[in-house]
């Protein structure tokens, strides 16, 4: 709806899914007391995998991959990070550490009842289930990175923190741009694809709510994006895929060769030309390496 030459946000019941009978909705509330969304597509008794997504990004950002997942016989569950999407928003920042990011995680799959999933992560999502592999590596079955950051540094992080200061954060939770939401779009798409209105309208529909900015706020300047100097990174051997787009600014250039030696089981796949928004930019390339090692994990098929 317009009104007064402004485009309203979408409402809650209008984000995606937006009432799809594919897909079955729920709000567990975890351990902590936080309140998640989880949306999940597929027979609930079918081999699970879990998709972990990136800052300031939601379940919307898997919407190509569910279906695909579903289809070929798999449970595809997605969730929204504290701080995303109709997930709760506190403003403590011991709950965007990497370890406190970890404990939700855990929690969530304590809330599902899931006790050794796939994990999948985009973004700061594929960090994620790499740290908690590391940390719990009992609690997991296999792990796909999809333009994984923030584990040997992100560029321009220094130039994010210093535009977004402490001081300024009352000011965030007013901050309702569509133009913010199409510059970032353009920063992270490459040649293979390009976003829509729609996009801007899902990825712009949080910020209505107060505690939306502050909270990426919070995580953007509490969460190591360059753990590889400040951590013990161990070594994770269990099947993983790896695909990120060669036109990737979010990652350093040599930012998938640190996994070579972390995950001594990945298979990598650069695709040409896409940028940092593999599971939208090339739904195809991801679907098809997710497949492969869901098949790989589940039914011991090697492609």
């Amino acid at each position: 709806m317009i009104r007064s030459g402004r485009r309203d946000p979408l409402g809650p019941s209008e984000m995606f899914p937006a009432g799809d009978p594919a897909y079955r909705v729920s709000y567990p509330r975890l351990e902590s007391g936080l309140k998640v969304r989880v949306i999940e597509r597929g027979p609930s008794s079918a081999p699970p995998i879990v998709l972990v997504h990136g800052w300031g990004c939601s379940v919307y950002v898997f919407r190509h991959n569910m279906p695909a997942l579903a289809d070929a016989g798999f449970r595809a569950i997605a969730l929204d990070l504290r701080g995303h999407g109709l997930s709760d928003k506190p403003k403590e920042a011991g709950g965007y550490t990497i370890d406190g990011l970890v404990k939700d995680l855990r929690e969530v799959l304590d809330a599902l009842g899931l006790d050794r999933p796939v994990l999948a992560g985009h973004s700061l999502g594929g960090t994620l289930v790499y740290h908690f592999a590391s940390s719990y590596p009992g609690r997991v079955l296999g792990l796909g990175l999809l333009s994984p950051a923030g584990l040997t540094g992100v560029p321009r992080m220094r130039l994010y923190r210093f535009l977004t200061p402490a001081f300024m954060t009352p000011l965030l939770g007013r901050i309702r741009s569509r133009l913010v939401v199409k510059a970032a779009l353009r920063r992270v798409y490459g040649k293979r694809g390009h976003f829509t209105e729609r996009d801007v309208e899902e990825y712009s529909a949080p910020s209505q709510f107060a505690d939306h900015g502050p909270a990426i706020r919070q995580l953007l300047h509490s969460y190591d994006w360059n753990a590889a100097d400040h951590r013990h990174l161990a070594i994770v051997n269990l099947p993983a895929i790896g695909v990120w787009g060669t036109l990737d600014h979010m990652m350093p250039e040599d930012g998938m060769n640190i996994y070579l030696r972390l995950l001594p089981q990945i298979t990598l796949t650069a695709v040409q030309d896409a940028g940092h928004v593999t599971t939208e930019e090339v739904p195809r390339e991801v679907n098809e390496a997710l497949l492969s090692l869901l098949r790989r994990v589940y039914f011991r098929v090697n492609e």
